[in-house]
């Protein structure tokens, strides 16, 4: 199973989604190493079990996580085993959705695949919050254009949670 097959199953259901993570980073100029693989969707039709039925089939395992009312994120499918496994991460803000509607295809396993802007990127970083994501949305920040990339940046975090939005000023203060 690879990730162009399931970018594939993806596009057929008509399912919109973003190439994010490590692989994102990867491309958007930040060499970053991992063998998983992120796509961002707010389509919660991947939480049908039979969207998958093709995969199953074939002994790939798929486990479909949907999230609590609390969880930040709607929850998640993830697709084979480590290494190589696809999580499919289903977000539930406005300004999730906004980033799979703002990435640029891109050619990557084996066709064209939307990839989240290096800006959107940043916001899942610092959505995120972990320390390695800190330091990657540090990193993506100086690959630059700095000026455009804050002020991308800039025009979303306010609607990411107060943590996000401390974590950004903090980074800003740090790299001038």
């Amino acid at each position: 199973m690879s990730p162009g097959e399931v970018r594939n199953l993806l596009e057929r259901a008509g399912i919109r989604y973003a190439l994010i993570g490590a692989a994102a980073v990867a491309i958007r100029g930040y060499p970053r190493f991992t063998q998983d693989t992120d796509f961002l969707t707010t389509d919660r039709r991947v939480f049908q079990p039979s969207l998958w039925d093709e995969l199953r089939l074939r002994g790939v395992p798929v486990d479909i996580r949907q999230g609590d009312f609390d969880d930040p994120l709607g929850g998640v499918v993830r697709i084979g085993t480590a290494p190589g496994q696809v999580d499919v991460v289903v977000g539930k803000s406005k300004w999730e959705g906004e980033v799979v509607e703002r990435a640029e295809p891109l050619d990557t396993f084996g066709g064209p695949t939307p990839v989240a802007t290096r800006s959107d990127l940043i916001l899942l970083k610092l959505a995120a919050g972990g320390y390695k994501d800190l330091v990657d949305a540090a990193s993506l920040l100086s690959l630059g254009p700095r000026d455009e990339l804050i002020a991308s940046v800039g025009a979303t975090i306010a609607r990411l949670p107060a943590e996000a939005q401390a974590a950004w000023s903090k980074l800003i203060a740090a790299t001038r």
